[in-house]
C-alpha cells in the first residue's frame, strides 16, 4: 500500500509546497474571495450617514379582502420594516411589471383573487413575487414577508384539516376554527425580515464569490501541468515505474484541496464578519466538497485540450464566469429569466445554489442537500474520466 501510494504523496507534497509559495495563488484562493464577499456584505448592509438601505415594494390587489390590506398594515407596525420600506400600489400587474422594469419599485407581491376567502376556508393559497435584477435587498424583503404569509397560510389549512378530522362538520368548520384561535388573517410579521433579507444576501454574495473563484485556484495547478510539460518533467513522471494515473492524481488533490480550503475560509469569514447563516454545516461542507471536486475535474478537462498557459487561463476564465453567471453566483438564479433559470441546472454553481436555498428552511440538514451533492459528484466523474484517460493516452496538455 505504501509503496503504491508513495509516489503520489511525493507529487502532492511537491505541488502543495510550490502552490504555497506561488504568492498568486494565496491571493487568488483566500484573499480575493473573501474581499469580494466582504465588500458585497457591506455595501448590502450598510449605506453609510444615509441610514439604512430603502426600497418601494409594490401590491397588486387582485384579491380585494381583508389579507393584503392586513400584510401591509402589520408591516407598517414594525419599526424595523418601517425605515426600509414602503408599498406602492397597482391595480393590475401588467402596470406593476412596468413599473418594476423601469426601476420605480423593488418588487411586486401579487395577491391572486379569492384569495382572502381560501385562507380563511383552509383551502390554502399562495402569494407571487415579481422581482428586478437590479433591487435585490426588495426581492430578499418580498420574498421573506411571503414565507411569513405562507406560514400562516399553512397552519390556517393544517387547523381546517384537523377540524374536519375531527369530526367537526364541514359546515361549522369555519367557527370552529376562528372560536379556538385561528381567526381570520392574523399575521403577525416579525421585525427579523430586514435583518433576515441582508443575511440572505450576504450569504448568497458570500456563497457566490467561493464557487467561482474555485475554479481560478484549481487553474494554477491546471497550469503547473503545462509548466511540467515544458521543463520534461512531465515526461520523466510518465516514463517511470509508477502508475500513469499519479501525477494527474496528484496536481488535482492539490488542487481540490486548496479550493476546498479556499471554500471554507469564505464561508467561515462571512459567518464570524456578518452573522450569516449558510445552513447545517455538515451539509454545507457536503455541498463546498461536491463543488471542489466537480470544479477541479471540469477544469482539469478543459485544460487537457490547451497547449499553452494563456489557453489554459483563457479556458478557466470563460468556465468561471460563464458558470458563475449561469448559475446563480453573480446574479441570483430566481431574477435570471425562465430559460436560464432551467440552464443553471447544467452547471456546479446552480447546484450549489439549490443546495443552499434548500438548507434556508428550518431545519432543513444533510438530506435536504443528497441530490445536490449527488448532481455534483456525477459532474466531477463524467468530466473526471476523459480528463484521465487523454491523461493516460500521452494526449493531456
Amino acid at each position: 500500500m505504501g509503496s503504491k501510494f508513495g509516489p503520489l504523496a511525493v507529487i502532492v507534497g511537491q505541488e502543495l509546497r510550490s502552490r504555497l509559495r506561488d504568492g498568486t495563488a494565496v491571493l487568488i484562493a483566500f484573499v480575493a474571495p473573501v474581499l469580494l464577499a466582504t465588500l458585497f456584505g457591506v455595501a448590502l448592509g450598510d449605506d453609510g450617514d444615509e441610514g439604512p438601505l430603502r426600497t418601494t415594494i409594490g401590491v397588486v390587489d387582485d384579491d380585494g379582502g381583508e389579507f393584503p390590506a392586513s400584510v401591509q398594515r402589520e408591516a407598517m407596525k414594525t419599526e424595523e420594516l418601517r425605515e426600509v420600506l414602503e408599498f406602492r400600489q397597482f391595480e393590475g400587474e401588467s402596470g406593476a411589471r412596468n413599473a418594476l422594469d423601469a426601476g420605480e419599485v423593488g418588487a411586486v407581491l401579487v395577491f391572486p383573487p379569492g384569495f382572502s376567502d381560501s385562507v380563511s376556508a383552509g383551502e390554502g393559497g399562495s402569494v407571487s413575487v415579481l422581482e428586478s435584477v437590479d433591487a435585490p435587498f426588495a426581492g430578499a424583503i418580498a420574498r421573506s414577508l411571503v414565507n411569513q404569509i405562507s406560514a400562516l397560510v399553512e397552519a390556517r389549512t393544517l387547523a381546517v384539516k384537523a377540524s374536519l378530522d375531527a369530526g367537526v362538520p364541514a359546515d361549522e368548520v369555519k367557527l370552529f376554527v376562528e372560536d379556538n384561535g385561528a381567526a381570520g388573517p392574523a399575521l403577525r410579521i416579525s421585525g427579523d425580515t430586514v435583518a433576515a433579507a441582508e443575511v440572505e444576501m450576504t450569504a448568497h454574495y458570500g456563497a457566490g464569490m467561493a464557487v467561482m473563484f474555485a475554479f481560478f485556484v484549481v487553474g494554477t495547478s491546471a497550469r503547473s501541468l503545462l509548466t511540467e510539460r515544458q521543463l520534461g518533467t512531465l515526461d520523466r513522471m510518465r516514463a517511470a515505474p509508477i502508475p500513469l494515473w499519479t501525477t494527474l492524481a496528484g496536481k488535482a488533490a492539490v488542487g481540490l484541496l486548496l479550493a476546498l480550503v479556499s471554500m471554507c475560509v469564505t464561508w467561515v469569514s462571512s459567518v464570524l464578519i456578518f452573522g450569516t447563516d449558510w445552513g447545517d454545516p455538515a451539509a454545507v461542507f457536503l455541498l463546498l466538497l461536491g463543488h471542489t471536486f466537480a470544479a477541479t475535474m471540469l477544469v482539469l478537462l478543459a485544460a487537457s485540450r490547451a497547449r499553452t498557459d494563456a489557453q489554459v487561463d483563457g479556458f478557466v476564465m470563460a468556465i468561471s464566469f460563464v458558470f458563475a453567471l449561469l448559475g446563480g453566483s453573480i446574479v441570483p438564479v430566481y431574477n435570471l429569466p425562465d430559460f436560464l433559470q432551467t440552464a443553471t441546472l447544467v452547471t456546479p454553481n446552480g447546484w450549489v445554489s439549490t443546495g443552499l436555498g434548500e438548507l434556508a428552511e428550518a431545519g432543513a440538514g444533510v438530506s435536504a442537500v443528497a441530490t445536490p451533492v449527488a448532481v455534483l459528484l456525477g459532474i466531477g466523474v463524467l468530466a473526471a474520466v476523459p480528463a484521465f484517460l487523454r491523461f493516460a493516452k500521452g494526449r493531456f496538455a
